[in-house]
């Protein structure tokens, strides 16, 4: 059978550096194909050079047996290909309309209620629910993927690069999810999954194909391949696991009070009310929610950048709620940033500048820059993260996503570290990470709680949340609309408080 994509010896590099390194890799009709690798494998760089973002330095591409030049983005697009990347390409002042639209040609501008006709029936056929009228730039993190999935879906692709895409989703999404891309499969459409869930991929793909170090370690049949197999095929042996929690007592005062909390959005309307929830030292405390029910507003109202229209946040028995950054940051607040792109770094900051920004004013406390102390932290923050970067004075803009979001985890511990930071928010803290990263980032989250500390973890993968979280909260609709234990942990149940169903309330 021919396969509707092949790729041949494909070769790119940066540098001195080879990214992939002779990678052959088919794509089947009507397939979904899951690519599994850990960070720096050379799986969204392979993604990329398919959908014209790179262009390869040796190696061919095919489409249904026909050599094709993919030169840029456009050229994948005309033969069928998207993309949906981690990082995404809409422009923040337009609509959610006008990025699914933008791009098409003739005089589609002048038809926008026929064009809004068409994106309304994709959105409900996929089952993505969105404001066609709202700013992208007002979007969380989570609807802004939806938008780009719309936007691909819109230009009629035929295979489909999917980018983690069941992070943001609840158990009830996922399933709808599945059973919509199994649909469109059995038409003939193809979809290429990348996940760092191996269990996902073998739920869901025909076909699993893992990477290491730029080279595709095998390529097999779902049904031939067991879960440890692809952990030990895409790693190697794994560490000790996330210890259970052991039973240590919380502690008596909560670090965190958040009372009658009310936050607008960017558009002024109420996006965060009538909010109320503790937080205690020696627990590790989740925040559940589908994207766009103000998990974004609300970690911005506790970090400092985004003022409370009301309520209280005390903070170690504080009130912070109108200071600074900075100060909430003397009071014990350490934070792991939602959007590591435009919160999280400088672009033109190097990876030592970018460690440091924040933990510098405990370092540094005369102002003065101590760059040998500055440049052993990063030293110790790449070793312990296993950051992959050519040296600490590289642009951190010049890292992959994976290693951006390790550095921002290392610089959140630097930070408690030198500041003795009682809590730790974690906002997506292993959005693109590997196995490998995100199960030391698990523990070295649970290590905090043990010595005392408190976590709130903001994240939209439920299995995350329930596998880190000691008390699971909800968010439905900007406020906290039910608690679980973690003896009650039952997903659909959580799943069903997220989309408004069911009773709020303790469980």
């Amino acid at each position: 059978m021919i396969p509707i994509v092949g790729m041949r010896g494909i070769v790119k590099r940066f540098g001195d550096v080879v990214a992939l390194d002779g990678v052959d890799l088919a794509l089947q009709r009507g397939e979904i194909h899951a690519l599994l690798g850990e960070n720096g494998a050379g799986k969204t760089t392979l993604m990329n050079v398919l959908s014209g973002l790179y262009r390869a330095d040796a190696g061919t591409i095919t489409v249904e047996g026909e050599p094709v030049e993919v030169r840029a983005p456009r050229d994948a697009l005309r033969r069928g290909i998207g993309m949906v990347h981690q990082h995404f390409e809409l422009v923040p002042q337009f609509t959610v309309l006008e990025n699914v639209i933008l791009g098409r040609e003739g005089a589609v501008w002048l038809r926008r209620n026929r064009a809004r006709a068409a994106v309304q029936q994709l959105a409900a056929q996929y089952g993505i629910t969105l404001d066609l009228d709202a700013r992208v730039r007002t979007l969380s993190v989570g609807v802004q993927q939806k938008v780009e999935v719309l936007k691909a879906l819109y230009r009629g692709v035929r295979v489909l690069i999917l980018d983690e895409p069941t992070t943001m989703l609840t158990p009830q999404e996922v399933d709808a999810l599945f059973s919509t891309v199994s649909w469109f499969t059995s038409q003939g459409l193809t979809v290429v999954f990348i996940t760092h869930k191996i269990r996902e991929a073998l739920r869901i793909s025909s076909r699993i194909t893992v990477m290491r170090r730029g080279r595709v370690v095998t390529t097999c049949s779902r049904a031939t391949v067991t879960e440890q197999q692809l952990v030990q095929l895409m790693i190697g042996e794994m560490s000790p696991a996330v210890p259970a929690r052991d039973g240590r007592l919380r502690g008596d005062q909560p670090v965190l009070v958040v009372r009658d909390l009310a936050v607008t959005d960017d558009r002024g309307s109420r996006a965060v009310s009538g909010c109320s929830f503790e937080v205690f030292p020696g627990e590790l405390v989740g925040l559940a929610g589908v994207a766009g029910n103000g998990q974004k507003e609300l970690g911005e109202a506790l970090i400092g950048v985004r003022a409370a229209s009301a309520g209280s946040i005390v903070l170690d028995g504080r009130d912070v709620g109108r200071t600074s950054v900075r100060r909430r940051l003397v009071q014990g607040l350490a934070v792991i940033p939602e959007d590591r792109l435009r919160e999280g770094i400088l672009p033109g900051m190097s990876l030592t500048e970018t460690l440091v920004l924040g933990p510098h004013h405990f370092m540094f406390p005369r102002g003065r820059y101590d760059a040998r102390r500055a440049e052993a932290a990063c030293r110790e923050a790449i070793a312990q993260f296993q950051i992959v970067a050519p040296d600490a004075k590289v642009p951190s803009a010049h890292l992959s996503g994976g290693n951006i979001q390790k550095a921002l985890a290392a610089r959140a511990f630097l930070l408690s570290s030198v500041a003795g930071s009682k809590l730790l928010l974690a906002m997506h803290p292993t959005r693109g990470l590997d196995v490998r990263a995100t199960e030391f980032l698990h523990g070295r989250l649970r290590d905090f709680v043990r010595a005392g500390g408190a976590v709130l973890l903001i994240s939209e993968d439920l299995d995350e949340l329930m596998t880190l979280s000691d008390r699971l909260l909800v968010l439905y609709r900007g406020t906290a609309a039910a608690t679980f234990e973690r003896a009650k942990f039952d997903p659909y149940q959580i799943g069903a408080a997220m989309t408004g169903v069911g009773t709020a309330g303790s469980a």
